[in-house]
């Protein structure tokens, strides 16, 4: 895989190969190497390759409250929103409590996959709202 996370290079993936990206997201954000919102980011502009008032449309949110679990790290939406927002890749909000892996036991395609999602976050990343003091 490519260091940027693309819709063109989404769209060139098998299937199995477009399920282990989302995998590798999901587990990224619950490692906390991805915060909810940058995974939101990835999925929307590199997965389906639209700008957030499109992406607002299709899953009946704001456009602001899009921008908001984006883009503060402190944004606490609701139940009803994540599920919204991970709907289109058939995301679920679930209660998971995960294995513990040692970094060392990923494979390297799963190093490689993880480098280019964080690639993609940092190349998609706006500035973040700066949290009320």
């Amino acid at each position: 895989m490519d260091a940027i996370v693309n819709r063109d290079d989404v769209a060139r993936m098998r299937p199995l190969e477009r399920k282990a990206l989302l995998d590798e997201i999901a587990a990224m954000v619950t490692a906390g190497e991805l915060q909810i919102g940058d995974a939101a980011r990835i999925l929307r502009s590199g997965v389906l390759g639209l700008d957030r008032q499109a992406f607002a449309q299709v899953v009946r949110l704001s456009e602001r409250a899009v921008a908001k679990l984006e883009d503060d790290p402190h944004a606490n939406p609701t139940l009803d929103t994540l599920k919204r927002v991970f709907a289109p890749f058939g995301g679920a909000v679930t209660l998971v409590f995960p294995q513990v892996e040692d970094a060392e036991s990923l494979g390297e395609d799963r190093r490689q996959r993880r480098a280019a999602i964080l690639g993609a976050l940092a190349k998609s990343r706006r500035r973040r709202i700066r949290p009320k003091r």
